[in-house]
């Protein structure tokens, strides 16, 4: 899928001299160098392949940010403007491109964005077993609900994926995933491009206070599991879950027990005992490195080898 929306000189770079699996982002900006996150570090992207030197760079035109959003939508802005006025799209294979533009607003709405300015094209990755480390203490004598705290870029996402596999074979009747923001499954015409368990439902593309409410009802799940919380209403919907006997869980960003304890609405949560594990992730090995887990009275049950 990559070929169709990037420019040839581009593709000729990924082809030639790089290894897809080792691709975690492309970042284009309007007149300024092709960057590349490649085995976890960001490099500019020249003609003879990746290089630290600007000078060497590749220059992204305007035209050129346009044309890959413009190719990625398969030239059909209007047919993704629902996922488009969250600042992202969901193409086949997973992949998932962050999109920055003028927004275009109809009264306090977001109508749609334009004149793109940058795109950051994300490739998804599945790590078959990374999650058995958190399984191992989410799923022990009881299945437990658990928060998954990282920096960006620390593997969360692919991480929540391998947990939802893991999880349904280990013997969860009924999962729900609410994958807000196409991330996780990266569901695309109707169908999951990542795998994420055979005893899964999908819900893509909607609040966590919708879905978790309608999921709830419609479809009677054992587990929610879900991507980035990032309020008071998000808490709100995984509590109101947990008190209704549904184990959730989901993820968030925080480096350390300090930075969450300063978002808002977490204090309440913690003292209600709503997560019962917390699970520290770091880039510092690498994407998916566990630092520390501990229980729902924040004392550490795992250190970090």
């Amino acid at each position: 899928m990559l070929r169709k929306i990037l420019p040839t000189e581009i593709t000729y770079v990924i082809d030639a001299r790089l290894n897809l699996s080792r691709i975690y982002e492309l970042r284009f900006r309007a007149d300024m160098p092709a960057v590349i996150n490649y085995g976890g570090r960001y490099y500019y992207i020249g003609k003879n392949g990746i290089t630290e030197d600007v000078k060497g760079a590749l220059i992204v035109s305007s035209d050129t940010v346009k044309g890959i959003v413009i190719k990625a939508t398969e030239f059909s802005l209007y047919s993704v403007n629902n996922q488009l006025v969250k600042g992202y799209i969901t193409i086949s294979g997973g992949i998932r491109l962050g999109v920055c533009g003028e927004i275009v607003r109809d009264g306090g709405d977001v109508k749609t964005i334009k004149n793109f300015t940058s795109v950051n094209i994300r490739i998804p990755h599945e790590v078959p077993g990374c999650s058995l480390t958190a399984c191992s203490f989410i799923n022990d004598t009881r299945l437990r609900s658990a928060l998954i705290a990282a920096p960006p870029g620390a593997g969360k996402t692919t991480v929540l994926r391998d947990l939802c596999k893991n999880l349904c074979r280990e013997g969860i009747k009924n999962l729900l995933l609410v994958d807000e923001r196409c991330e996780i499954a990266a569901v695309y015409d109707g169908r999951p491009q990542l795998d994420v368990g055979k005893n899964t439902d999908i819900i893509s593309n909607c609040s966590k206070a919708y879905a978790f409410s309608y999921g709830i009802r419609s479809m009677r799940p054992d587990l929610i599991v879900t991507d980035e919380l990032m309020g008071e209403e998000d808490f709100g919907a995984v509590a109101g879950a947990v008190a209704g006997g549904v184990s959730v869980i989901a993820s968030i960003h925080a480096s350390t027990p300090d930075e969450l304890f300063a978002r808002v609405g977490f204090k309440e949560i913690f003292a209600k005992k709503i997560f019962s594990r917390y699970v520290f992730l770091s880039e510092r090995k690498g994407p998916g490195t566990y630092e520390n887990i501990y229980d729902a009275d924040m004392k550490c049950i795992y250190f970090a080898a």
